[in-house]
């Protein structure tokens, strides 16, 4: 195999990781949202004053 060829499979090897990457980084941030979307709505029932009911559901979905 040529030395440019070598190349181009490397490139291509660390643009599929690049991609992957990227693709966990965007699921990392949707669980982030959600979960800031959740202490939002925590927050505004305190501000309410109104009792915020424990659903023993983690922050994280489980």
């Amino acid at each position: 195999m040529t030395n440019q060829k070598k190349e181009c499979c490397e490139c291509s090897k660390v643009l599929e990781l690049m991609i992957k990457l990227t693709e966990q980084n965007n699921q990392l941030i949707q669980i982030n949202n959600e979960q800031n979307a959740q202490i939002n709505h925590l927050l505004e029932h305190l501000e309410d004053g109104e009792e915020v009911v424990n659903t023993n559901r983690s922050l994280d979905g489980g």
